[in-house]
Formats: C-alpha cells, sequence, structure tokens
C-alpha cells in the first residue's frame, strides 16, 4: 500500500496498517514493538481525523490492532 502526498491523517494510518502486518509475521518483542507503533500511529490518526468518517476510520483500525493482539497471543 503506498500513496504520494498523505496527509497527517492518512499518512498515520498508513504506518498503522503496514506495523500490523509486520507484527503478524514478526515474533517476541519484535511483534509487541510493532504493535506498540500500530497503536501509536493511530493515536495520531485519531487526534489529525478531521471528520466524523475519519475518526470512524481509526476507531476500527483500533479495533482491529486489538483482534491482531489477541489472535496472536492465543496462537502462541
Amino acid at each position: 500500500m503506498s500513496v504520494t502526498h498523505l496527509d497527517g491523517f492518512a499518512n498515520s494510518c498508513q504506518e498503522a496498517v503496514k506495523a500490523v502486518l509486520h507484527a503478524i509475521t514478526a515474533q517476541g518483542e519484535e511483534r509487541r514493538g510493532h504493535l506498540s507503533d500500530a497503536k501509536s500511529a493511530v493515536d495520531m490518526a485519531l487526534r489529525d481525523a478531521h471528520s466524523g468518517e475519519e475518526w470512524h476510520l481509526a476507531e476500527h483500525l483500533r479495533q482491529g490492532i486489538k483482534d491482531v493482539e489477541t489472535r496472536l497471543r492465543d496462537a502462541s
């Protein structure tokens, strides 16, 4: 996924998705680091949201990160 000329919100969302994808393929401490990065990126997206739709998307990303954390924890 790549977009040029991203604003703050879009860039934060893209960074969150990339971090989650890296977390899925990583192990141990590296995985936790990627999930932490994803959470930070979503927090930034929420701060940069300019509309209800953007805020809603960021909240879905936040919930997706929680789901990934749960599934990865259950799998290990």
